[in-house]
């Protein structure tokens, strides 16, 4: 019952936390741009900030899982998101916009996405990647579910009224759901250090390899489901498809994502997240050869849609899963704390690079970017699946 409790909670929380945070410039970026006097590329900008600011908060993160557990960091998180969100309804300029985007950044890296698997590898040991799998699949609609709720709020409130009831949101709802609704728990026991003197070089330079390779995949893989989440609707628009259909085919991907998920959820223990990322970065590649050989068509976007969904959605249960196929659940959170630097800074400059690229040269040059990366993170994952060890020999993570 704790892990059914703490998978309900979370899934709540992180569609609201995603959806208040951060998925809503998606729609709010041109309404933004014309009242702040910025550029809609510089809109933009803003979420990397945010992702910079939290690529930095990443590590120390580790130690705070460790003496606090992960239930008060995600209450921290949620309680710092409330006056980062008003100061951005407040903001008249880019140094307030900004500024409003950086306390989100300090928030985002104590109550998103890392923070809610650490607390279920905490609540759930060796059932974490079941319990992370199956919050994942809620997960899967924040876009569908933030994306319209972002356009009525709007029309209703205006951008800077959303924002205001969002941060109320997170003060009033997610941060005594954190607190005060997910059971107490033990943060995960560290493992044994490992003595410089007998640790085996070869194996410690491999463990290197692993998190290296690890990071290559999801931060390549993140870099176009990151950069196209956030301008997937400028996209179609820059197919001329019209802007009400251009929201509504971007909607649909929260859908197929979470089919992906269920399809992951529902193999249970048959594969893991090693496999799982294997398959999804070989999907990636067919989706933006499909747009862009069908260069807008209807037939081209229902099956980039369709093949971008499966795959992102796939890769985001094996990003979240994958450090367990070769560390054991203690080290996760030191793991992902770890990875936490790199790949946020890979997410940060995501969604400007491709907004500026769409702008300056074309969705065409977008698209073959897109495609290159996705070959890179196809490369990687056959590496690491060479690289899997036998079942149940994982390493303790080893900080260098």
């Amino acid at each position: 019952m704790p892990v059914l409790r703490s998978v309900a909670i979370l899934s709540i929380t992180q569609i609201i936390a995603w959806g208040a945070m951060f998925m809503f410039v998606s729609v709010s970026a041109a309404g933004m741009a014309g009242d702040l006097g910025l550029r809609p590329s510089s809109i933009y900008l803003g979420p990397t900030v945010m992702l910079v600011v939290m690529a930095l908060c990443s590590p120390p993160l580790a130690s705070f899982y460790a003496r606090l557990g992960a239930r008060r960091v995600l209450a921290f998180g949620s309680v710092l998101a409330a006056p980062g969100l008003w100061l951005l309804a407040a903001a008249q300029g880019p140094i307030a916009y900004f500024a409003a985007w950086a306390v989100l950044g300090v928030a985002g890296a104590a109550t998103l996405t890392t923070s809610a698997h650490v607390f279920l590898t905490e609540v759930a040991g060796e059932g974490a990647r079941r319990a992370i799998g199956a919050q994942m699949l809620a997960m899967a609609l924040a876009p569908s579910v933030s994306w319209p709720v972002t356009v009525f709020c709007e029309a209703v409130l205006g951008w800077r009224g959303t924002f205001v009831l969002y941060g109320a949101t997170m003060l009033l709802v997610c941060a005594p759901l954190h607190y005060l609704a997910l059971p107490r728990t033990e943060p995960a026991a560290r493992a044994p250090p490992v003595a410089a003197a007998e640790a085996d070089r070869a194996q410690v330079r491999r463990d290197r390899h692993v998190v290296a390779l690890i990071t290559a995949a999801v931060a390549l893989n993140g870099f176009v489901t990151w950069g196209f989440q956030l301008v997937v609707i400028d996209l179609f628009r820059s197919f001329a498809v019209a802007d009400r259909l251009a929201v509504a085919f971007g909607s649909t991907i929260g859908f197929v994502q979470l089919s992906a998920r269920l399809f992951d959820f529902l193999g249970g223990n048959r594969w893991d997240g090693v496999t799982t990322g294997l398959v999804a970065a070989a999907i990636m590649p067919m989706a933006f050869l499909a747009l862009t050989l069908g260069q807008g068509a209807e037939w081209s976007i229902v099956l980039f849609l369709l093949l971008y969904g499966l795959s992102s959605g796939a890769m985001s249960v094996s990003r979240a899963t994958m450090p367990l196929v070769f560390f054991s659940p203690a080290q996760y959170a030191a793991v992902m704390a770890r990875l936490g630097l790199p790949l946020n800074l890979a997410f940060a400059s995501a969604p400007p690079f491709f907004s500026l690229v769409l702008d300056e040269s074309g969705n065409s040059s977008a698209l073959a970017i897109a495609l290159a990366c996705s070959c890179g993170t196809l490369f990687s994952m056959a590496v690491l699946s060479r690289m899997r060890p036998p079942a149940r020999k994982r390493r303790a993570f080893k900080e260098a």
